[in-house]
């Protein structure tokens, strides 16, 4: 994956464009994860695009900054949340190591680093970025996302003033997705995601020295099946052992809220 902004020319509509995703989904159970850690602690929200989920945390007094490759990206989080603390710089080369107690990476963002190299690269810096015991928060999108709901299809949509254009091409070789959009009449943006198989992801988590704490169909955070569209996982740098118990009641409240 090229280090450039795929985002520069949509930044600045990104957030109406995204006014259907539930931000709130991700703030809660980031949330109840972060109950099992000693406080306060450190947070680092990586690609975190134009901030939402940052500015919620920090509304809440977290300790926490934000990553993106994009500048654009990071010039619409600083009109949303001047105070925000944010840096650029890209998931494979992340300018922190072993000082953080929670890190998250979400709304598929590492479903754009589009080579296994890449996506090994991506989270061995998010485990590095980690003290001994820190925890990773991530997700990621399947393939059985983009073959129900995008492979193949056209729309348009409007709002807040922005229309635009979408179209999504899914090539099942390379297991990329190549998601079109057009805002308003301008030029067209181009956007690629892999869509790896889980176990692919498991595996590269435990390559980063990172055990796994649970994974969970992100619609009802009970065990990933094969209609599973995104998936949440959750990770810690060295053993889960000492999490584990407690984790039950975090797994408890998040399907609770789930239902």
């Amino acid at each position: 994956m090229p280090a450039r902004d795929s985002f520069e020319g949509l930044a600045r509509f990104y957030d109406p464009l995204m006014l259907h995703v539930n931000y709130d989904r991700w703030y809660l159970v980031a949330g109840a994860v972060a109950q099992l850690l000693p406080q306060p602690f450190k947070h680092l929200d990586a690609a975190c695009g134009t901030g939402v989920l940052l500015e919620k945390l920090r509304r809440d007094k977290w300790r926490s900054f934000g990553l993106d490759l994009s500048p654009g990206m990071l010039q619409a989080c600083k009109r949303r949340d001047n105070t925000a603390r944010t840096v650029c710089a890209d998931l494979r080369a992340i300018p922190v190591h072993g000082s953080l107690d929670f890190v998250t990476c979400l709304f598929d963002s590492l479903n754009f680093l589009l080579a296994e190299d890449d996506l090994y690269r991506g989270i061995a810096q998010l485990a590095g970025a980690l003290r001994p015991q820190g925890i990773l928060y991530f997700d990621v999108v399947t393939e059985r996302m983009v073959l129900d709901h995008f492979a193949g299809q056209k729309w348009t949509e409007k709002n807040e003033g922005v229309t635009s254009t979408w179209s999504c091409a899914y090539d099942r070789n390379t297991q990329t997705a190549a998601t079109s959009i057009r805002v308003n009449s301008g030029e067209v943006h181009t956007l690629y995601e892999r869509m790896y198989p889980l176990e692919t992801v498991y595996d590269t988590v435990r390559q980063a020295g990172c055990e796994i704490l649970g994974v969970h169909d992100a619609q009802t955070w009970k065990k990933p099946g094969r209609k599973t569209i995104r998936a949440d996982i959750v990770a810690v740098k060295g053993s889960a052992r000492e999490y584990a118990r407690d984790f039950k009641d975090v797994q408890r409240f998040v399907k609770g809220m789930l239902s």
